[in-house]
């Protein structure tokens, strides 16, 4: 059984795994390999790119599960013998979290750069609404008007 000792996790129940991410966090640490970026290039759409030259779409896996986007790449073993190898094909894995309104669209290689496109599709429910504001009591002088003028 879990006690929650802190005044602030008392208050929330049925978050168990929003604390559970809390605690992943915590002990995260970025591993720097392979070098990214992340760009928001419209209102709902975003791109990361990561740097993954020596690999090709064979070598590389794009997985979603669960909100949580996986990029893994290995390369196979060499038969060639180097005199120097200065590029850096070592294998990765990249983890990035989704939110639940955030879609991987496409994925593309090109030069050395892996991007991966994602759009957020906002569902109509949580689309923001003009609401029309009625004053009754507009309607009703209204109304007993035009029916004044059809007697008259």
């Amino acid at each position: 059984m879990t006690f929650l000792t802190t005044p602030l996790m008392r208050s929330f129940v049925g978050f168990d795994s929003l604390f559970d991410e809390f605690e992943r966090m915590s002990e995260y640490t970025d591993n720097k390999y392979p070098a990214y970026n992340i760009i928001k290039s419209g209102d709902e759409e975003y791109k990361i790119e990561l740097a993954v030259a020596g690999f090709n779409e064979n070598d590389i896996s794009i997985e979603v599960k669960k909100g949580l986007m996986t990029i893994e790449a290995s390369k196979s073993k060499h038969s060639s013998e180097y005199l120097h190898r200065g590029i850096a094909e070592r294998s990765f894995t990249k983890q990035f979290r989704l939110s639940d309104d955030i879609k991987v669209t496409s994925a593309d290689l090109r030069d050395g750069l892996l991007t991966v496109n994602l759009f957020r599709e906002i569902p109509e429910a949580d689309k923001p609404k003009q609401i029309k504001i009625n004053t009754p009591g507009l309607i009703k002088k209204a109304a007993s008007a035009l029916s004044s003028k059809k007697v008259a």
